[in-house]
């Protein structure tokens, strides 16, 4: 398996592992400064509309973490053994990591005892002390539409997660916090309309001069083109129409191919590309050009397998523009790749900024779209960006001997997050 093959092999033939991907917030620099681990999750795991994924019972369901300097892997929870304040649901997956210095955070999907969805806290040193952090009933609510997805932290400590309908917010007293009765982010009218059917990943950008949380980035996922959209919400949340502070339908926004990708004219599907993932680096301050997010396209219809006629699979970079305390705006869309076995059913992305990696997690049989049926785990791939590149910025695939980073194993089913920390 690439680089890792022969120390990855001996782990794996213990324990089968699962993986998971999550998107690194402001709150979380100074970790990921001194990046040296790569936790994997896997749960219930999303790779587009077009592409099957797995459930939370046939999932891996664990927490995984790789030692990216000597590149030892080891199980860090296992949700299928008791911890010492209980046992996990047999249909309790997770959904979404935070690092937090000696912590990591956990969010966890149950769509059968629906109680068992909670944000836990899992100390690194002793995950058998692991805790629930929060359970907040209205926030983690117990209808089946209300699927959770992914997790962040903001910079005042804040967590915000999303869970298909809407995006929610806990306080530092674990506790929601609401807009009047209604989720944090809830319904986001034009230009963030359609979008309350599946917030598909959630990002936070570092505060603006003057305030202590930052504006909310979200990914909407459909099987239109209307619904397969990316969104920049004020910091204070969604409550009037106002608070949508830029909104973009993915299929009506040229994009254009970085200097070192070639391919056919840019088209889309009729029902567009559906965003799955996605991670924001900054490279800069405000106001201008802040950063860039990171963006994985997937399929979103099952009769889509290629990227011989639209483009349905790829890692795109936006433009992260911020002027005021109130305007953001996504422009500029790049393909970074286009590369189909290793862009295929994307389900998570995380990025090292000490040395420019992304690691992207994806489907491993290219092109067949009933993974679960399969039992294929899934790999992870990975890329060099160089940002600061001209006339665009670039991603170059690092692969030995034409292997992905990490093949897939019987514990890569399925990569729902995953996040670097330095310990």
């Amino acid at each position: 398996m690439g680089r890792n093959s022969s120390k990855i092999t001996a782990v794996v033939a213990g324990v089968a592992l699962s993986f998971t991907g999550c998107s690194k917030t402001s709150s979380d620099a100074a970790s990921v400064a001194a990046a040296k681990k790569l936790y994997i999750a896997s749960g219930q795991c999303n790779s587009g509309v077009g592409v099957t994924s797995f459930g939370t019972q046939n999932s891996s369901r664990r927490i995984s973490r790789l030692d990216l300097a000597s590149n030892k892997l080891d199980v860090l929870l296992d949700l299928t053994v008791p911890y010492v304040g209980g046992t996990f649901g047999i249909d309790t997956g997770v959904q979404g990591l935070v690092n937090d210095g000696k912590n990591v955070f956990m969010l966890t999907e149950n769509a059968v005892a629906m109680s068992d969805r909670k944000i836990y806290s899992i100390p690194k040193a002793s995950s058998f002390n692991t805790q629930i952090y929060s359970q907040d009933p209205l926030a983690l609510t117990q209808t089946a539409a209300h699927i959770t997805r992914s997790l962040v932290k903001d910079a005042d400590g804040t967590f915000l997660f999303s869970k298909s309908i809407a995006v929610e917010k806990i306080g530092i007293n674990t506790l929601r916090i609401p807009q009047a009765a209604n989720p944090w982010v809830n319904a986001p009218a034009a230009p963030c309309a359609v979008s309350a059917t599946f917030m598909s990943a959630t990002a936070v950008l570092p505060p603006f001069t003057g305030t202590t949380s930052g504006k909310i980035v979200f990914a909407h996922a459909d099987s239109t083109a209307a619904g397969n959209r990316l969104g920049i919400i004020n910091a204070d949340g969604y409550s009037v129409a106002a608070n949508c502070l830029s909104g973009v339908q993915i299929n009506l926004i040229t994009h254009n191919y970085a200097s070192n990708v070639t391919g056919p004219v840019v088209a889309f599907a009729a029902t567009g590309a559906v965003p799955t993932a996605m991670v924001f680096i900054p490279t800069g301050p405000a106001p201008g050009v802040i950063g860039k997010m990171i963006v994985a396209y997937s399929s979103s219809v099952v009769s889509e397998t290629s990227n011989n006629v639209n483009l349905n699979f790829a890692i795109v970079s936006w433009d992260v523009t911020e002027t005021t305390v109130s305007a953001a705006t996504l422009t500029n869309p790049i393909i970074l790749s286009r590369q189909l076995d290793a862009v295929f059913g994307i389900s998570a992305l995380a990025y090292d900024p000490t040395d420019k990696s992304l690691y992207v997690a994806t489907a491993s049989q290219t092109g067949v779209m009933n993974q679960t049926t399969a039992g294929y785990g899934y790999k992870i791939e990975k890329f060099t960006l160089d940002l600061a590149a001209t006339p665009t910025a670039t991603a170059t695939i690092v692969r030995v001997n034409n292997l992905p980073f990490m093949e897939r194993t019987a514990g890569t089913k399925c990569i729902t997050s995953m996040v670097l920390g330095d310990e």
